[in-house]
């Protein structure tokens, strides 16, 4: 009986680690930038649950989507150290500093 609740509590953990949900930080199994997740349910476009992501290009510029949650993968909230890219300001930038 023990066995039992511990098995169902287990999957139901698993369950919940292959959802995501606000604040998770996901990439789209194809490839691409980390996003965030702002939004996770319904949608009124489509049946189903969908997850609205946030995430920042290659200029800098916000950018928002919506992707079904089986099309991306939970990525750690933690960035190892090498994973991290610097970019230099512009210099549009440091004329308005």
């Amino acid at each position: 009986m023990l066995d039992t609740h511990i098995e169902l509590a287990e999957n139901e953990r698993a369950a919940r680690a292959a959802t995501a949900s606000v604040g998770d930080v996901v990439t789209l199994k194809s490839g691409g930038p980390r996003m965030t997740v702002m939004d996770a349910g319904p949608a009124g476009f489509a049946n189903g649950h969908w997850l609205i992501c946030q995430w920042f290009d290659e200029h800098g510029e916000l950018r928002q989507d919506t992707f079904a949650p089986d099309r991306v993968h939970i990525e750690p909230r933690l960035i190892p150290a090498a994973s991290v890219k610097l970019r230099m300001p512009s210099a549009r930038a440091n004329r308005r500093a």
